[in-house]
């Protein structure tokens, strides 16, 4: 009697054991929904109440950076742009073009590139690039689908099954 009972609950502890690392994603994904959505909000207000002009690469700024295995350059625009009256500003990008797309070829000296600024704070600026505006947060979005995929998939699948049976 107590054989069959053994054999009838031997795969149900399963679905158990993987409920924590299913949940943890899970928890992980709803914080980078919050995340992302914040994300995407900032963009829409700079593009909402920013300004947008052209600036002309003056320097590259290279900074190394520790990392385990040795160091990194991070190569780092000076920019100079011109706002609505008239007065020049410098805006230093605060990260490398090539942080997020590897394939990405850097401005040389004197290419001239967009960028938003704020109209009341001139020398808060972004480039307007793809890569640097809006790519960052569409691969905040992938991460989030994979994440919401390992999370939530399994865990409507073992709801399912639970209900059906």
């Amino acid at each position: 009697m107590q054989s069959d009972n053994q054999n009838n609950n031997e795969g149900r502890w399963l679905p158990h054991l993987l409920l924590v690392p299913f949940v943890v994603f899970a928890v992980i994904a709803v914080l980078m929904a919050i995340k992302f959505s914040l994300s995407v909000h900032d963009r829409v207000s700079w593009l909402d109440h920013a300004e947008k002009t052209r600036g002309v690469v003056r320097q590259h700024l290279i900074r190394h950076l520790p990392q385990r295995f040795g160091m990194k350059e991070k190569l780092q625009l000076a920019i100079y742009y011109n706002d609505k009256k008239g007065h020049w500003h410098e805006f230093i990008s605060k990260s490398d073009l090539t942080e997020y797309n590897p394939f990405a070829v850097p401005p040389q000296v004197g290419e001239r590139l967009w960028l938003y600024y704020m109209p009341n704070q001139p020398a808060n600026a972004r480039l307007a690039g793809f890569n640097a505006f809006w790519l960052p947060v569409i691969l905040e979005g992938v991460f989030l689908l994979f994440s919401a995929l390992l999370g939530f998939g399994p865990l409507i699948y073992i709801w399912l099954k639970r209900s059906k049976s």
